[in-house]
């Protein structure tokens, strides 16, 4: 065994090699069990928990609509494309936007869902209910991911991390959104990474990219991943070529679908305000992220300093302050300790500082504070 690894992937005399990898199961398990019922017992017409979130219901749609035009759900705006398409739960919204706004992995997401859906014998609610349970199952691997990371990493903060996760995917899940994928490719990449498995690493993260554009918050990650799979194989013959394929592929899709898209955007750009447009809010943010970007540099965190500049980076250049934006701010405690180096005990206070970063910058930039998911308990129970 890599003797540079912490003692969070030593295995105790006489315990079990399994054990951590049924734990996290179970917990992501529980994770959809526990919340499952919720989606089945409201009243919402969406199946989601709030009454009026539709982005599983749309991308349902759009995915349909995607499967008769092609390369128009791209390139033309949605309103333009949607009459007569022949879809059992029309739902009029993204007009002005192009019918996907996200790489072409989207596809795969929802198809399951256009085969649920497209022979109509659903109810629209019970269609809603389907469409967010399986948004609540990819929660669930994306918070195994998290779990199975964060088993991976240096003990430190590790709870109250695994709860910061838990807020975040269970509102995504319980709303219907679909971010969650990329999350739970960026949580199995971490593990990846920590089990110097750098190719695999590589794998997810090409898979995060056809899946999100926010998934650049993982290209330092990435970036590690390539230099160690690299490391020591002679070139060319010894390098992982498929693997480099298959990263550049993806790479280029998911670029060439942002320019495809971008100009049917217009519309929406021509009346969008950029989120931190106002200057006590953007220095806040600058100055908390400033503070906490020095103290991981002082520690040698690369890794998690530059994912914390990527966040900022989006962040500035955000125009919806929808709170599933800001999801992308648990990369940054995730990626403290990737490279071996820290004690566990400093693993602890930086860990501790990367969730204060999290928890301070998300409401100002994403309007809610993680901990919403427990004001919409409250709603949900009191109806």
């Amino acid at each position: 065994m890599n003797e540079s690894r912490t003692q969070s992937s030593v295995v105790e005399p006489g315990s079990s090699t399994h054990a951590p990898s049924v734990i996290a199961r179970q917990l992501g398990w529980a994770f959809f069990l526990t919340l499952a019922w919720i989606p089945i017992a409201n009243t919402s017409p969406y199946g989601d928990l709030s009454h009026w979130y539709t982005d599983h219901l749309h991308h349902s749609f759009a995915t349909w609509v995607a499967i008769k035009k092609g390369l128009a759900i791209y390139t033309e705006q949605f309103q333009t494309i949607w009459s007569e398409s022949g879809w059992p739960y029309p739902l009029k919204s993204w007009g002005n936007m192009p019918g996907y706004a996200y790489p072409p992995g989207i596809f795969v997401v929802f198809l399951p869902l256009v085969l649920i859906g497209k022979p109509g014998i659903l109810s629209p609610r019970a269609f809603g209910v389907c469409a967010v349970l399986w948004m609540l199952a990819l929660a669930a691997f994306a918070f195994h991911s998290v779990l199975k990371a964060l088993q991976a990493l240096p003990p430190g903060s590790r709870f109250a991390t695994g709860i910061l996760a838990w807020l975040i995917l269970s509102q995504m899940g319980l709303q219907g959104f679909f971010d969650s994928s990329y999350i739970a490719c960026g949580g199995y990449m971490v593990a990846a990474i920590r089990r110097d498995k750098h190719e695999r690493a590589l794998q997810w993260f090409s898979a995060a990219s056809l899946l999100h554009f926010r998934s650049a918050v993982l290209i330092p990650l990435a970036a590690y991943a390539f230099q160690q799979a690299i490391r020591g194989r002679r070139w060319p013959e010894g390098w992982p070529w498929r693997t480099i394929v298959l990263l550049l592929s993806s790479g280029l899709i998911c670029v060439v679908t942002f320019f495809l898209m971008y100009p049917a955007t217009a519309a929406f750009r021509a009346e969008a305000v950029r989120v931190l447009s106002n200057p006590n809010a953007q220095a806040v943010v600058i100055v908390i992220s400033l503070v906490t970007a020095a103290i991981l540099l002082k520690a040698r965190e690369y890794l998690a300093t530059a994912t914390l500049a990527i966040v900022v980076g989006l962040a500035e250049l955000e125009v919806q302050n929808f709170w599933w934006h800001g999801a992308m701010v648990l990369f940054v405690p995730l990626a403290i300790g990737i490279r071996p180096a820290s004690t566990n005990q400093v693993a602890t206070w930086l860990r501790g500082v990367a969730l204060f970063w999290c928890l301070a910058i998300h409401p100002i930039v994403w309007r809610d504070p993680p901990g919403q998911v427990f004001m919409e308990f409250v709603k949900f129970f009191k109806t």
